[in-house]
């Protein structure tokens, strides 16, 4: 196999190569062939290319060797992309089946004189990464300098214009067609022998050496030979290159096969009746049935799960339980209500139910075999229609694209088999062969009752082997489309290949979507100037391309919201070139055996049509038509910092329905919906190798999720340009029943409140970054959500084990399990949790907690509820039970005792100095409020499963208050759970206080254990503050240390904290404050400069501490525009913030909500401000580095030349990113227009 040279590496080019291929283009000695521009090369990746590949040498990469590009379309201006197969047909006489999908061109080529054996290996690359690419084709145009296309016409098959003269060749055009089998290494499969035992055993080694030490040296022979004459089928193959890959090396990898699967096993733990239970079922021949009793569940569907209308069927249901007797109490009636309905929000048997099904499997019969034959069950084993792979290695030396051959070798061994099963063992972390190798397969699910530990994998022959077409529209289509959008819903885990009967039922989405493919067709069909176009997928080698099985379909229109949308997602700058040539994917469903050819597909539909660009927007409520590939494609990052957008009106877009429905508009800036991206550039997956289990579901899981799910983008988006990028983490996340669907529910909907947008059961006092990851992505299909309790974790076999009997194995265990808000279970007395007593931790809270809220105000004429606590999300609380339904005069507000003390550290989510003002205010609703008195202890009722009353003691004369309470909403600080307590400490975790303790690598006393959240203390204590920390930043700071981001990290925090929420009386709140990056010798935040301004309803204070940085900025306002972007001004210094203090002093600042909203903002919520600040500190320092050596030179002169050159720096950098920005701001050249 011949490899590229030792010192050399081919990669993909980026925007960041352009000076380096400058360079070689500018070079002397350089040969080249194709359309060479001449630099500076300023519009380079602006044309559509699928592939620019570099090759450099290892040890001087500022220096090229070669640079090329490929597309699918040759680089023929008068030509018409999507015509040049027919360009093909009519003027060579090509005799290669050459379509869109399996062929590329080789448009440009230039390298090194003395480096032209790296054509090669460049093309030996395109091949190796387009699997589906058996052709490829440089066009040599028509009197071309001699010799320049001779190196490229030894490595193919050059073809001339029909009916032309030899005479006459120079003079015209011609095609040089590469073969893939015509330069690809060519590779031989045999059966093992025992002779090659060592070099097996060696590649095994590679991947697994726990196999030698436990079966010996010789186990490969023993085996080969024990095989001989047995009735044993396994095969082992062996894959050898004709030449060798290193001395004395030709051997390329092992295949271990059987044919011996054992169906009844299989079908029985895994649910297979969408593969047809792997048994081979031919028409018109004799079948067998035989019959099995097997567990089935029925996930529950995620629409309506905590609708009001969803309640009231679950009290039809059980309406016997909670109305005993028909004449008793209303408040024993609401508690019955509380605990069989709303309680049960919190099991596993509301959203996932286990039945005893009757598996059928129906199977080939041996020829003069009958039916109810006593052998069926032997039968049954020789009806298996799948093999299966025990074991797949290839030699280290060998590229893991050959996975695909070797792949292609295993069906080619089995020619009788449609399936390859392989199983992989779930305590095992996947190595990169495997994960290459599984690619090609599709997951199966377990059934609830599956005593099979491995996880199940299974690919079909027609993933390798099956020819796809794909081909515009044709109205005869329309009934073959139609039936692939009325299969029943696929799901990601399997296929199922059965069609629906004539009398089956459509549900309502099928029907939505039905209606709404027949609205696009009728326009596409009638109107020719319409700018929908749809294309059909088929596979087959029929010469009538409609002779072929349907396979999938795709529409597509023009994408015209991009500036709308790249003001809510991290997108790059609009450009010209792509401003009219991207597109939008309407609908797109596809075979999921085919699903792995997103790329090739979508490039040649994109061609069709000139699209640069494909986009698909997925909306979280009401109809999102379907989209098989959508995790095929690059999810697009929602920004991670909220700007200011002014009067900027996002555009709404008018949802396509279908005629029968009710159209609806969103606006797409604040509406819920998930973006993807696919720019027709290679796909590469990212993410890290770890295998990790979390546990918990708090605002640090969510942000540590999102930040390795998008660990790959950069604010310069060079990753985004380059690949379409695909995350790929081996991430589990262990969760409690109901918490993971509430977060994502979109169906709920609160009768106070016009819209869910200032809800509180919608908003939960979430951090911006965190709430995007709910309404903005979805984290569900890269990570495996495990609802369940923790029960034991097993440190030394490294698995965490649940309540329910599953077992998880992990690499790192991270443990961000807080709850915010809580008592300590001994409160209960050893008793469940009582079913009045509320906290509010996750959105499943305060969803049950508004239903139970509901009922009591609906069915009860006089209640109590107590309120207890001290924090800012208290108050919020107390604003919602006012606003929906509830009387003040049956609420009960008790405060703890609050010591006074000097605040330390910042924290948002307290305020002393607003809070006598914030009381007052709750006061003058009408609700009870007692100061200073602490909670004692609950009083329960005879059968204790509510709570009848709770006694206070009041601070400092220990007084007993007792009050009555039908329902206790408790906001009392917590760290972590009693039973997370327990079990860490039975596993040997170190805690202080309740919680977990971390080094400063956020490691416990376990090295493969860490933890983050407020649920750590850190020993020793550092000199910075790690409490009261963004999110973001603390996930930021985990996932560095776990080397899943590659970023420059420092130890302190230096992100603003935020809290956001509401107040009585409708007042909108905000804070941040900033972490203080030391703590020895620094004052309290109480002694910092406060500056306050109060206007037309408008509370805004800002702290600046000795060096003049803004340490905390609150506002409290009733207007509706949400304050997210004050975030970029906190951490600030003054003098930056356009002498924020100087102003205010002078009496010019009334309104700091008005001052931050003024046009100079915007500069500093740019997304590259930073960059210009690095740049201003590069020149200022060189600046004074050169005045320390001119003594001479005045000081006022040096600060003269600091100020020019600063402002010229502002002015190119506004320059630049004028049109990134919603104010014009003036330039200099801008004046020339007016006569002064």
């Amino acid at each position: 196999m011949p490899l590229p040279q030792d010192n050399t590496l081919i990669v993909a080019a980026g925007i960041r190569d352009v000076r380096r291929i400058e360079d070689l283009y500018e070079a002397k000695n350089t040969w080249h062939f194709g359309v060479k521009d001449t630099p500076p090369l300023d519009t380079l990746f602006v044309r559509n290319q699928a592939q620019r590949l570099l090759v450099y040498n290892k040890q001087e990469f500022h220096l090229l060797l070669a640079y090329s590009e490929f597309a699918n379309h040759p680089n023929i201006p008068v030509l018409h992309n999507d015509l040049w197969l027919h360009w093909l047909s009519a003027r060579f006489c090509l005799d290669l089946p050459i379509t869109l999908l399996n062929s590329i061109f080789f448009n440009f080529f230039i390298c090194k004189e003395s480096q032209t054996n790296i054509l090669k290996n460049v093309i030996l690359e395109v091949f190796y990464n387009e699997h589906l690419v058996n052709y490829m084709l440089v066009v040599k145009p028509p009197d071309c300098p001699p010799g320049q296309y001779e190196t490229v016409q030894e490595l193919g098959k050059t073809y001339y214009p029909k009916y032309s003269k030899v005479s006459e060749q120079k003079h015209l055009p011609a095609v040089i067609v590469i073969q893939r089998l015509n330069i690809m290494p060519s590779i031989s499969f045999r059966k093992a022998l025992p002779e090659d035992n060592d070099d097996i055993v060696e590649m095994i080694d590679s991947e697994d050496p726990e196999l030698r030490k436990k079966h010996g040296d010789f186990y490969i022979a023993e085996h080969l030979l024990n095989v001989e004459g047995s009735e044993d089928n396994d095969k082992i193959i062996i894959a050898e290159f004709e030449e060798e890959i290193a001395e004395n090396v030709k051997g390329a990898g092992l295949m271990w096969l059987s044919d011996s699967i054992d169906i009844e096993k299989l079908a029985t733990n895994f649910h297979l009746e969408r593969l047809g239970n792997l048994a081979r079922y031919t028409p018109g021949i004799k079948h067998a049935r035989v019959h099995f009793d097997v567990l089935s569940v029925e996930q529950k569907s995620f629409k309506q799960l905590y609708t009001k209308s969803q309640m009231e069927v679950i009290y039809k249901t059980r309406e016997s339980r909670i109305n005993q007797g028909g004449h008793d109490e209303a408040k024993n009636v609401l508690f019955r209500k509380y605990k069989h309905i709303y309680d049960e929000l919190r099991k596993a048997s509301y959203y996932m139910k286990a039945s005893q099904d009757k598996l059928e499997i129906a199977f080939d019969l041996p020829p003069g075999e009958h039916s109810h034959s006593e052998h069926r069950m032997q039968h049954l084993g020789k009806a298996s229609n799948g093999f299966l792979l025990k074991m797949f290695q290839l030699h280290p030396l060998v590229r893991f694209e050959y996975t695909y051959y070797s792949l292609s070798a295993m069906f080619s061994a089995f020619p009788d088999h449609d399936y390859c099963v392989t199983m992989v063992p779930a305590t095992v972390s996947t190595s990169p062969c495997q994960r290459e190798l599984l690619r090609f397969f599709l997951p199966v699910a377990h059934r609830p009752s599956s005593s099979v530990s491995e996880n199940m994998f299974v690919a079909h022959r027609s993933t390798l082997f099956g020819e796809l077409r794909v081909q515009r529209f044709e109205r005869q289509e329309i009934d073959d489309v139609r039936t692939v959008i009325s299969s029943q819903g696929r799901k990601r885990d399997t296929y199922l290949n059965e069609e629906p009967g004539e009398g089956s039922r459509l549900d309502e989405y099928t029907q939505e979507v039905l209606g709404i493919f027949d609205d696009i067709i009728d326009e596409i069909l009638e109107n020719p100037m319409s700018d929908l176009t749809c294309f059909t997928i088929r596979c087959g080698q029929s010469k009538k391309h409609t002779d072929c099985p349907l396979v999938g379909f795709l529409i597509l229109s023009p994408f015209l919201i991009y500036d709308d949308l790249s003001k809510v997602f991290m997108m790059p700058r609009d450009q010209f070139s792509l401003m009219h040539n991207r597109g939008e994917i309407v609908m797109f469903r596809l075979h999921p055996f085919f699903q792995m050819w997103c790329n090739p597909i979508l490039r040649t539909v994109a061609l069709y049509d000139n699209y640069r660009e494909l986009y698909y927007m997925n909306y979280f409520n009401g109809i999102s038509l379907p989209n098989d590939l959508m995790y095929n494609m690059m999810p697009v990052e929602p920004r991670r910092m909220k700007k200011n957008l002014f009067h900027y009106r996002c555009f709404s877009v008018k949802r396509r329905v279908s005629k029968a429905s009710r159209s609806s508009t969103v606006d797409i800036c604040i509406s819920r919906l998930r973006l993807f991206c696919h720019n027709l550039q290679p796909t590469m997956h990212m993410g890290g190798k770890n295998s990790l289990v979390i546990v918990g579901f708090s605002h640090t899981s969510l942000a540590f999720l999102r930040t390795v799910i998008f660990a790959w983008n950069s604010k310069d988006l060079i990753n985004y340009r380059k690949y379409n990028c695909l995350p790929m983490v081996d991430i589990r996340v262990i969760v409690g029943h109901g918490v993971l669907e509430s977060a994502y529910d979109c169906e709920f909907s609160c009768s106070y409140c016009a819209n869910g947008r200032n809800c509180y059961v919608d908003t939960g006092n979430l951090n911006p970054f965190v709430r995007d990851v709910m309404q903005r992505m979805d984290v569900r299909h890269w990570v495996r959500f495990v609802p369940g309790v923790l029960k034991n974790i097993k440190r030394q076999e490294k698995i965490v084990e649940l309540l329910d009997g599953c077992n998880l194995y992990y690499e790192k265990l991270i443990l961000m399990s807080a709850t915010r808000f809580g008592f300590q279970d001994k409160e209960f007395k050893g008793h469940p949790m009582p079913i009045n007593y509320v906290v509010n931790n996750h959105r499943l809270d305060r969803i049950i907690f508004y239903h139970k809220l509901r009922e009591m105000v609906d069915t009860m004429e006089k209640y109590n509820i107590i309120v207890y606590g001290y924090n800012l999300s208290l108050y919020e609380c107390l604003h919602f039970l006012v606003t929906h339904g509830c009387n003040a005069q049956s609420i009960t507000y008790v405060q703890p005792h609050v010591p006074a003390v000097m605040e330390e550290l910042g924290n948002p989510e307290e305020d002393s100095r607003l809070d006598p003002i914030i009381l007052e205010m709750v006061a003058d609703l009408g609700i009870t409020i007692h100061l200073s008195t602490n909670y004692s202890q609950f009083i329960l009722s005879e059968d204790n499963t509510h709570i009848e009353q709770v006694e206070f003691t009041t601070h400092p004369g220990r007084k007993k208050v007792l009050l009555d309470c039908d329902l206790f909403v408790n906001y009392n600080g917590n760290t972590i759970s009693t039973t997370l307590e327990n079990v860490l400490s039975n596993a040997g975790i170190e805690l202080f206080d309740r919680k977990i303790v971390v080094n400063a690598r956020y490691c416990t006393n376990d090295r493969n254990i860490f933890a983050a959240g407020r649920n750590v203390v850190m020993l020793p204590k550092p000199n910075f503050q790690y409490t009261y920390t963004s999110p973001q930043e603390m996930a930021e700071k985990l996932a560095y240390e776990l080397n899943m981001v590659k970023i420059v990290m420092q130890s302190r925090y230096s992100r603003p904290f935020m809290f956001t929420g509401i107040l009585p009386m409708g007042y909108h709140i905000i804070k941040f404050t900033q972490p203080k990056p030391m703590l020895i010798g620094q004052l309290p935040v109480d002694f910092s400069e406060s500056m306050t301004t109060y206007q037309n309803g408008d509370f805004c204070r800002i702290r600046l501490n000795r060096k003049l940085i803004v340490i905390e900025i609150v506002c409290v306002t009733k207007k509706p525009k949400r304050l997210y972007f004050m975030e970029y001004f906190c951490g600030k210094h003054a003098m930056l913030l356009n002498d924020l203090r100087g102003r205010f002093q002078s009496g010019w600042i009334k309104n700091f909500l008005e001052f931050f909203q003024q046009p100079w903002t915007e500069l500093l919520m740019h997304d590259r401000f930073e960059d210009l600040q690095l740049k201003n500190r590069r020149l200022l320092l060189a600046m004074l580095l050169m005045n320390n050596k001119d003594a001479n030179n005045a000081r006022s002169s040096l600060e003269s030349t600091q100020r020019q050159r600063l402002e010229e720096n502002v002015i190119d950098f506004v320059r630049t990113y004028r049109k990134d920005f919603t104010h014009e701001f003036a330039l200099p050249e801008d004046w020339g227009v007016f006569n002064l």
